[in-house]
């Protein structure tokens, strides 16, 4: 997903940036959607040299909200499952207490090593420059 932004300031790889209202925000009618996201951090992998007040386009590359969503959701939400039956296989009791125990530790665990690792790669899961903005660039 691309949009158009303005570089709101600068502070190393990170730019704060505010980005355009879109043709259809217009026909929504909901205009506090945009203005949640008017202060959105971007980082600039690539190092472009930008300025403050400049339009610029940037990014959010589907295989990092992929990614994202299988740490922080996928895998606990297996591990939930894969708990209970691990729980159910150990203590075979009539009640399903420790299988729903096992299932709770599981899906934890999993959330916490999901977190730990959207946290060691945050900066590629923050938006990216791509460039100056150019009529000519299509958005999608």
């Amino acid at each position: 997903m691309r949009e158009r932004a303005t570089v709101k300031s600068i502070e190393g790889n990170m730019l704060t940036v505010s980005i355009e209202m879109q043709e259809g925000c217009g026909v929504c009618g909901n205009s506090t959607c945009k203005m949640r996201r008017s202060n959105l951090q971007v980082y600039n992998r690539d190092h472009l040299p930008v300025h403050e007040g400049e339009e610029v386009i940037i990014e959010v590359p589907a295989t990092e909200q992929a990614k994202s969503a299988f740490w922080v959701l996928g895998l606990p939400l297996v591990m939930l499952f894969v708990g209970y039956g691990v729980g159910a296989l150990l203590f075979r009791t009539e009640s399903e207490g420790p299988a729903v125990a096992c299932a709770g530790a599981g899906f934890l665990v999993a959330l916490v090593a999901g977190m730990l690792v959207q946290r060691r790669n945050r900066l590629e899961s923050f938006p990216r420059l791509v460039g100056p903005a150019e009529d000519s660039m299509m958005i999608s």
